[in-house]
């Protein structure tokens, strides 16, 4: 899809808010808080040589740590990271009022001096609906609730996790074993039997798309007969109670963040040889003087939007235009044989043939490192993703749609250099309480999301289906008539082929030749057209124009007959899948007009 029309809504100024902001890599924490003394050089050390591999990976790309700030591991790793220069962001389980009652003197002491560095940004995430307020005294169950909700923030925003994790099973909600287990996949619900663990060591490589941790074997001074501990190694899910171990860093993580890294460097780099025209904004987008609630989260995912919208709009044209000067390219050499069998066969023909026959190889070669076309595919599926998100987030019904569980259902995931894609999804996710208290369906916000989002984009998919419609009759006209034209050309030949044999026209050529070189001009124009209408999948993008007219139709429809607050709120949950999975799939289709399916590698 190109850029949507919501200019015509009015202003807002977005400030402090860079033009292109850079993409972080989001790395969990999770540990132990009874660390062994004597083991903790070790496990500093394993913790800095982590980080660093990371940060040799993703020279252009932010990384950052979200970590829950507990005594033991929490404090270790962010003491190690602000050494290292990293940012961290502090998500506190409960107020620091009431976490400071979890820590000794001097750990408290540690975590005021770290939640005071310039580097490190904090959140006290709301107590869950079951938990008490922040001036009642919490039982063992609400800091359950407590420590579950810090759980799951870990796992909806981090792309990686770093766990310091003694290898053991526990029922604890929210512990290490806990978050490693709900993070790989192989725990959901209430699942409280302590099952051993069963680790399996092999060089395979773990699957494509899962989730990973990186596991850093730790001695916890609360275990009477601590097992022996190993290398560092990463975590894959398998079973239900088996984990895949692999040392080596997983290549699907390496080609991630390559492809993570490079997105970033090429938004660097033709942002400073100023080849990128100003991006879009959806803030600016709605209403003058709209009070928006949580404005720097959606400051964030619209910085993130205008940046991969406009590195789409960059790289489309470089892909459009180079496969229109290729069916430039196929038409000449077609239209070169067809003159010298036909009208004249001066050698100046074949000579022009080959010119055209090699420039194009050539270039080919040249240009395909370059990848134009899949960028700009992944650059469009990660917009469409923010413009959603955007939207979902404004009207408080981002937590009802995951972004990369639909993702993973498409399977554009798997695509070569695509990867990468949900680790720029994780890091715009929701850090704190999943779901608004309440709904006001008279709220100036829900009215924005109405307009500026189901309205224009209904809008916006009407004109496209009319002009692509318009667009395919118009080429059904043309078709007929190069059609018939041949048809008209082949029983002339039939009828008066030897008579136009004997008629010379001018030039020197008979007037059978110029008959048969017109048929064959008309075939090949006919040709080359349909094959770049191939190539730019024209048909499908009616076909999914269509569905997403039909999406938001529905919704516009839904919206109009709902007066529950939270029905409105499932209405657009739905919504936004439905676009997703339209863009994605409309990405499948461009991708598989150039490369092979990921299973045919």
């Amino acid at each position: 899809m190109g850029r949507s029309d919501l200019a015509s809504h009015g202003a807002n100024q977005v400030d402090d808010v860079p033009s292109f902001a850079n993409s972080p890599l989001i790395v969990g924490v999770s540990g132990h808080r009874d660390l062994e003394p004597e083991d903790v050089p070790r496990l500093g050390a394993a913790v800095a040589h982590f980080i660093n591999e990371l940060k040799r990976r993703l020279p252009d790309t932010e990384l950052r740590l979200l970590i829950g700030m507990a005594e033991g591991a929490d404090l270790l790793v962010a003491r190690t990271a602000c050494l290292l220069g990293l940012k961290i962001e502090a998500v506190l389980p409960m107020s620091l009022h009431r976490y400071a009652a979890d820590f000794s003197p001097d750990a408290l002491l540690q975590l005021r001096e770290l939640l005071d560095q310039p580097n490190v940004s904090c959140i006290e995430l709301a107590a869950p609906t079951a938990a008490p307020d922040s001036a009642q005294a919490a039982t063992p169950g609400d800091s359950d609730l407590m420590y579950g909700n810090l759980m799951q923030a870990l796992i909806r925003r981090s792309s990686l996790l770093l766990a310091l994790w003694d290898g053991q099973s526990s029922p604890l909600p929210g512990g290490t074993a806990d978050t490693v287990m709900r993070y790989l996949g192989i725990r959901s619900g209430d699942y409280p039997i302590d099952t051993p663990i069963e680790f399996v060591e092999t060089g395979e490589e773990l699957e494509p798309g899962s989730r990973l941790v990186y596991w850093i074997p730790t001695a916890r001074s609360s275990s009477a007969a601590p097992e022996p501990l190993g290398a560092p190694r990463y975590l894959g899910g398998i079973g239900d109670h088996t984990l895949q171990m692999q040392a080596a860093m997983p290549a699907a993580l390496r080609i991630g963040l390559a492809g993570l890294n490079q997105y970033n460097r090429d938004c660097l780099t033709l942002e400073a040889n100023g080849a990128l025209a100003a991006p879009e904004s959806l803030l600016a987008a709605l209403p003058v003087g709209v009070e928006l609630r949580g404005r720097s989260r959606l400051e964030e995912i619209d910085a993130q939007y205008g940046k991969a919208d406009v590195l789409a709009v960059y790289f489309q044209l470089r892909s459009d235009r180079l496969f229109v000067l290729f069916g430039v390219m196929t038409f000449a050499m077609g239209l070169s044989y067809l003159t010298y069998e036909k009208l004249t066969e001066s050698r100046v023909l074949l000579v022009a043939y080959l010119f055209v026959l090699l420039g194009s190889l050539g270039l080919y070669y040249l240009l395909e490192g370059k990848r134009w076309f899949a960028k700009h595919l992944v650059c469009r599926a990660l917009a469409e993703t923010m413009r959603a998100k955007f939207y979902l987030r404004l009207a408080g019904a981002d937590h009802l749609v995951d972004a990369r569980d639909v993702l993973s259902l498409s399977g554009t995931d798997r695509f070569h250099g695509f990867g990468w894609l949900a680790y720029a999804i994780n890091a715009v996710e929701r850090v704190g309480s999943r779901a608004r208290s309440s709904y006001e369906t008279d709220s100036q916000q829900w009215r924005c999301v109405e307009r500026a989002w189901i309205e224009n984009q209904h809008a916006y998919f009407t004109r496209k289906v009319n002009r692509l419609e318009r667009g395919a009759a118009r080429l059904g006209v043309l078709r007929s008539t190069i059609f018939v034209a041949i048809i008209l050309a082949i029983m002339t030949l039939f009828l008066f082929g030897d008579s136009l044999h004997h008629l010379t026209l001018g030039v020197g050529v008979s007037a059978k030749n110029v008959v048969t070189f017109l048929m064959g001009f008309f075939a090949v124009t006919l040709g080359v057209w349909e094959l770049h209408q191939n190539k730019m999948a024209t048909r499908e993008l009616l076909w999914q124009y269509r569905n997403q007219l039909m999406h938001f139709s529905r919704a516009r429809m839904q919206l109009a007959c709902i007066t529950v607050p939270e029905h409105r709120g499932e209405v657009l949950a739905e919504l936004g899948r439905d676009s997703l999975m339209e863009s994605y799939l409309w990405t499948i289709h461009r991708y598989h007009r150039e490369h092979e399916p990921p299973s045919a590698a």
